[in-house]
């Protein structure tokens, strides 16, 4: 990096969090490493919207995981934003830096491969969803309770609760956070067939 800007100054925070605005007046890129549980995210993407809105002299560059592609996009994408995989090679994130404003692309190729690395592998497990698994999530996705399900099904509680769970370990989902989360995915939604 020296080489590319002999006068720039390299400011390394251990936290996000600690981006205080006597360092943001002074910043040209800002490059935060985002590898976040999907239950952070949300809060630390509204965190950088309001940064984004109140500095816009700065380039951000994200540094994410591939499953955060569709959050980020959603929430982080801006004409100064560019999302990188943590994997990046290190000569690509020097050209962002240093190549903010130019043709440089917003997205990176490596992330975008990662994603769909990850998504044809989350596919496979996808599959093997049971009928009855997709139709509780199904329903879960339109906002029915497990007891409401379990009514409208003619099943117990317990058996519509262990569907659920099913699934859950299927897509290798630990929390109601992620389920959601992949249902709202695009490959979540074309897998339980909603609109």
């Amino acid at each position: 990096m020296k080489e590319r800007a002999e006068k720039s100054s390299l400011i390394l925070l251990d936290n996000y969090l600690d981006l205080r605005p006597e360092i943001l007046l002074h910043v040209d890129v800002a490059i935060i490493e985002l590898d976040s549980t999907l239950q952070e995210i949300f809060g630390a993407c509204d965190f950088f919207n309001q940064l984004q809105n109140q500095y816009r002299q700065v380039e951000w560059v994200f540094t994410l995981p591939a499953n955060l592609v569709n959050i980020a996009i959603e929430r982080l994408l801006t004409s100064n934003t560019a999302l990188l995989s943590l994997h990046e090679p290190m000569n690509s994130i020097i050209e962002h830096v240093f190549n903010c404003g130019g043709q440089i692309e917003r997205i990176s190729r490596y992330l975008l491969q990662e994603k769909a690395v990850n998504a044809s592998s989350n596919m496979m497990n996808n599959a093997r969803l049971t009928f009855s698994e997709r139709r509780v999530l199904r329903l879960l996705s339109k906002g029915w309770q497990l007891a409401q399900i379990a009514t409208l099904l003619e099943k117990s509680y317990k058996t519509i609760s262990a569907q659920k769970s099913s699934a859950l370990h299927r897509l290798e989902l630990k929390t109601d956070a992620e389920m959601y989360a992949w249902m709202l995915s695009e490959h979540g939604m074309q897998e339980l067939n909603l609109p």
